[in-house]
């Protein structure tokens, strides 16, 4: 009856103790039953339906000792099947399925065989498991990009602290092979820093004014007002406005907020000195007096310098302005004050829903309710066992 799920019963409460108590055990390194892993040829979602709508709400061993009203599990339902004097224990993971035969060694053309009969039986059953189907939350896992974003920004970050003090340039003495050769390596070492701060500062001053708009973007998203949800070319035309204005209309555009943003506060002139920024280097604009970093006189094509040192390592030196890492540095933490400036204005309810998806690479959408959540522990967890799987049997499925 292994094959015929169709006849496949649910034991009684009284068979399940005593399967517990009596199942067969491998004896002398013999197994007593089979075990296979389904990660491709069975659909968790359709084994489940066609499960729960058989034998109804999972009620085996696993699901028994499961956390409640938690994701955060590694077996996250199980049902225990009698197959005539046979026991099936089916069982769900994250992504897989685990089917476990007591009472017979089941060779892979078997394992071929069983899940071709249960699928068959799918037909039979397709009424049921429709209705059963009907009643599950759909969601959609999406990429938070606020948090992509951060951790790109993070990891510049941390680039430029480790480089955030600038070398000495003070020339060696040259007088010795000794000094020659220390210098070399002085210019050597100036060379493949900048080349390593330069992209890491350029970068992060690009970055920052996008974080920052992404922050305030994923406010808007998780804490939008019902007038919004309600409406998409309302919500569109908000989430489109230039970034103060979005920043002045978070207190009525979405909920949770005990107050608005202070234009005259501090946090908010540094966050409104890192986006007024943007634009001009988002368009590698040039400007004379701001970008320069040294004056020179020049008698026809003379060149002189007001202060001498030497040429090369003065080359450097004045990259370090260009480079600017204090100011990326301090522009960056400035839009890290804003964020806990915003959260600091919503009610505790609200703060905390957005800070618990501020970190989440992935969230929820139910976009039949329009609803945003998380899904899932910020942690993946799996069981590596010594078990067979069924894209790995040396058989034509």
């Amino acid at each position: 009856m292994i094959f015929a799920p169709e006849k496949w019963e649910k034991p009684e409460p009284g068979e399940m103790t005593d399967y517990l108590k009596n199942r067969p055990m491998a004896r002398d390194g013999e197994p007593r039953g089979s075990i296979l892993v389904f990660r491709k040829h069975l659909s968790p979602l359709a084994v489940y339906k066609y499960l729960v709508s058989r034998f109804g709400p999972p009620y085996g061993f696993q699901t028994f000792v499961k956390k409640p009203n938690d994701s955060d599990n590694l077996v996250h339902w199980d049902y225990l099947i009698k197959a005539g004097s046979i026991m099936i224990t089916i069982q769900g993971g994250n992504r897989d399925i685990q089917v476990q035969i007591d009472g017979k060694i089941m060779s892979p053309e078997d394992w071929v065989q069983f899940a071709k009969a249960l699928k068959g039986d799918f037909g039979r059953c397709s009424a049921e498991m429709a209705k059963a189907g009907a009643s599950f939350e759909r969601w959609s896992i999406v990429s938070n990009r606020f948090v992509m974003i951060a951790d790109a920004c993070a990891g510049l970050h941390e680039a430029l602290t480790e480089e955030a003090d600038a070398p000495n340039y003070t020339p060696h003495n040259r007088n010795t092979e000794e000094g020659v050769q220390e210098y070399y390596a002085k210019i050597r070492e100036a060379g493949q820093r900048a080349n390593r701060v330069f992209s890491a500062s350029l970068s992060l001053d690009l970055i920052t004014p996008v974080l920052a708009e992404a922050f305030v973007n994923l406010v808007i998203f998780l804490t939008q007002r019902d007038e919004l949800k309600q409406n998409q070319r309302q919500y569109d035309h908000y989430i489109r406005q230039p970034i103060d204005t979005r920043v002045f209309d978070l207190h009525m555009k979405c909920k949770g907020f005990a107050r608005g943003i202070d234009q005259n506060s501090d946090e908010y002139k540094a966050f409104k000195r890192v986006m007024d920024r943007r634009n001009h280097h988002l368009h590698g604009n040039i400007d004379p007096v701001k970008d320069a970093v040294e004056t020179v006189f020049f008698d026809k094509f003379t060149p002189l310098y007001q202060r001498g040192g030497d040429p090369i390592l003065e080359l450097f030196k004045k990259k370090e302005a260009v480079f600017d890492i204090p100011g990326v540095l301090g522009r960056y933490q400035d839009v890290h004050v804003f964020f806990q400036y915003v959260l600091a204005l919503m009610e505790t309810k609200s703060r905390g829903e957005v800070e618990m998806l501020m970190s989440d690479e992935t969230f929820g959408y139910d976009a039949s309710r329009k609803k945003p959540g998380r899904l899932f522990a910020s942690h993946e967890v799996m069981m590596l066992m010594p078990l067979d799987h069924d894209d790995e049997l040396d058989v034509v499925w």
